[in-house]
C-alpha cells in the first residue's frame, strides 16, 4: 500500500511539475491539488500572501484532528508565514457532514467567524452533538437552531463532494492528512515538525 501511494505521490509531482511549474497561481503542490475547486468556497486563513501553504483534510470527530487544529491555531498566532486551506473530509459520517455543512456555510455567510467555529467544533470532538452545536452558534449571536436544522436536512454539498473525490484520488486513508506545499503528510504531523517546515 505504501508503495502504491508512493507512486501515486510521484506521479502527482510530475504532472504538477510538468505542467504547472510556469504558472504563477500554482506555486506548489498544495495549491496545484486545489485548482479545480472554487477558491472562493474554499475556508483559508492565516496570510494569503503567505509562502507556505497548508491544504489540511479533516474530520470534527478525529482525535487527531483535534489535536492537529490546536497546533495549526498555536501555529498562526506565532509565525505569519502560512495560510491554512481547509477541506471539510466529514469521514465518519452523521453529525459530522452536519458540522462539516455548517461551517460551510458559516464562512460563507460570516468568514470571520469560520476559524472560532472550526476551533470550536474541534474541540468538542467525539462528543459533538445538536445541543452544544447549537448552544455553540447562539453563544456567537446567531440562530444555532435554524442553522442546524438547514444544514441537517441538506442533501448534497458540492464542496464536500469535490473534497472527497480529491481525496481519494490522492490514496488517503484517514484524518488529518495535510499537504504542505509540495509534500502530502498523511495522519498527524508535530507542532515541532510544522515550525520547521514554515521557517
Amino acid at each position: 500500500m505504501r508503495k502504491k501511494f508512493n507512486l501515486l505521490i510521484t506521479a502527482l509531482l510530475i504532472s504538477f511539475t510538468s505542467t504547472y511549474v510556469h504558472a504563477n497561481e500554482a506555486e506548489n503542490l498544495a495549491n496545484f491539488i486545489i485548482r479545480n475547486h472554487d477558491s472562493q468556497l474554499l475556508p483559508v486563513v492565516g496570510n494569503v500572501d503567505a509562502k507556505v501553504t497548508i491544504v489540511e483534510f479533516f474530520d470534527y470527530r478525529c482525535g487527531y484532528c483535534s489535536k492537529q487544529a490546536n497546533d495549526f491555531q498555536k501555529l498562526l498566532l506565532e509565525t505569519d508565514n502560512a495560510k491554512i486551506i481547509y477541506l471539510e473530509w466529514p469521514i465518519f459520517g452523521g453529525i459530522s457532514e452536519t458540522a462539516a455543512r455548517i461551517a460551510l456555510n458559516i464562512w460563507k455567510s460570516n468568514p470571520n467567524l469560520y476559524f472560532e467555529v472550526h476551533n470550536e467544533f474541534m474541540k468538542l470532538g467525539t462528543s459533538i452533538k445538536e445541543s452544544n452545536i447549537v448552544n455553540l452558534l447562539n453563544s456567537l449571536n446567531l440562530n444555532g437552531q435554524l442553522i442546524f436544522d438547514n444544514a441537517h436536512k441538506e442533501k448534497n454539498n458540492k464542496i464536500i463532494d469535490e473534497n472527497n473525490k480529491l481525496a481519494q484520488s490522492l490514496g488517503l486513508r484517514g484524518t488529518p492528512a495535510s499537504i504542505i506545499n509540495n509534500s502530502i503528510y498523511p495522519g498527524y504531523v508535530k507542532y515541532e515538525t510544522l515550525l520547521e517546515l514554515v521557517e
